[in-house]
């Protein structure tokens, strides 16, 4: 049973709900979209990948006529689009009225001229031959772009600020090497210096949308019952306990470069310390997602990822251990491990599972036992 049900069953139980407002209630917390739902998501679903679809476009207009396009051309093609998208989000901007209706528009404008900047610092570099590196591009990029996704405050153009970043490192790396360390040690440095990166990122996002969860102003289904108290209660504690798409996007990438990092560790034979240090940075994320996502909240999605990650990392060390010779018995073991760690995951998680379940009812029995 669901979140919603269960809560509305809850509700019934305790009185703190009448009969007839269980289809309000219902409608309310989203067991059913309403036709106005589906409106407005096919309304939001159709605008973002009609934009992208648009930017697109122009990207693909111009490497598809490359030959038959002039270079004034192509750039008063690629700059004209882009002054176009700024002068529309500026009128939308200064003109009140249609500030807080066209917010999402306003939005999508700025994540159009975030992507045509791109294109034309590509556009630039093919023409002209710079001979820059590619990491310098992403760089620039990045760098251009900053105002407007501090502007925007949208999470879609956040992501592709965090990709340009990572992906400019990993170029960078590519490259050059770090200074002052040696030539066997970059490598683990280079990693680790990501999996901060985004560590740092997700610590940055769930601050963010904890603030702005902090400040959102649940509106009751029926603010007119005395029981409307518990219905905030529940809403409440529904909405603290969900977090944002982008967030597991941030957390995916975040488990991905640590578990990496933690993974090289097991194959190379680097100096004990640098190899302590990868575990060390390791067992500190495996902490933090634990702090976060079990005891300051349950988030069965990052819990997958943490669990993941274990699974993963004992994995790796019990298979070197057990390899070195390429024996049946170290395969049957292995496989045996990872059944047994496997399973153990699943009633971990199912467990929280459960425990997030009996932390959702408790605003509703305090709202009851009040009245």
């Amino acid at each position: 049973m669901s979140q919603p049900k269960r809560t509305i069953e809850h509700l019934l139980i305790h009185g703190a709900l009448p009969i007839s407002r269980v289809d309000a209630a219902a409608t309310h917390l989203g067991i059913y979209p309403t036709k106005q739902t589906w409106l407005a998501f096919f309304d939001k679903a159709l605008l973002i990948i009609g934009a992208v679809a648009l930017v697109l476009s122009l990207v693909f207009f111009i490497a598809y006529n490359w030959q038959n396009m002039g270079k004034m051309g192509k750039f008063a093609l690629v700059e004209g689009a882009l002054v176009i998208t700024i002068a529309l989000y500026v009128g939308l901007h200064f003109t009140r009225r249609f500030r807080q209706r066209f917010q999402l528009i306003r939005q999508l404008l700025l994540l159009i001229a975030s992507i045509i900047t791109g294109s034309l610092l590509a556009l630039f570099g093919q023409i002209y031959q710079t001979g820059a590196d590619t990491w310098q591009l992403f760089f620039t990029w990045a760098l251009l772009i900053t105002p407007w996704v501090m502007i925007a405050r949208f999470p879609a153009l956040w992501l592709l600020w965090l990709g340009l970043i990572n992906t400019c490192l990993m170029l960078y790396f590519d490259v050059t090497s770090l200074p002052f360390i040696d030539d066997g040690l970059q490598h683990y440095f280079q990693v680790a210096i990501l999996s901060l990166l985004n560590l740092i990122a997700l610590s940055g996002w769930l601050s963010v949308f904890d603030h702005q969860r902090a400040t959102f102003s649940s509106h009751p289904f029926d603010t007119t019952t005395h029981n409307s108290n518990a219905a905030i209660s529940v809403t409440s504690v529904q909405k603290a306990s969900s977090l944002h798409w982008s967030t597991y996007v941030v957390g995916f990438l975040s488990t991905c470069f640590v578990t990496y990092l933690a993974t090289i560790s097991a194959f190379d034979d680097g100096p004990i310390v640098v190899t302590l240090l990868s575990i060390t940075l390791w067992l500190g994320w495996c902490g933090f997602m634990l702090w976060h996502f079990y005891q300051r909240r349950v988030d069965l999605l990052m819990l997958t990822y943490l669990a993941f990650s274990l699974i993963t990392e004992v994995m790796v060390w019990v298979g070197r251990w057990l390899l070195n010779d390429a024996n049946a018995a170290g395969y049957l073991i292995l496989a045996l491990l990872l059944i047994g760690m496997s399973s153990a995951a699943v009633i971990w998680l199912r467990n929280a599972a459960h425990l997030d379940r009996d932390d959702d009812t408790q605003p509703v029995k305090r709202g009851v036992d009040d009245e």
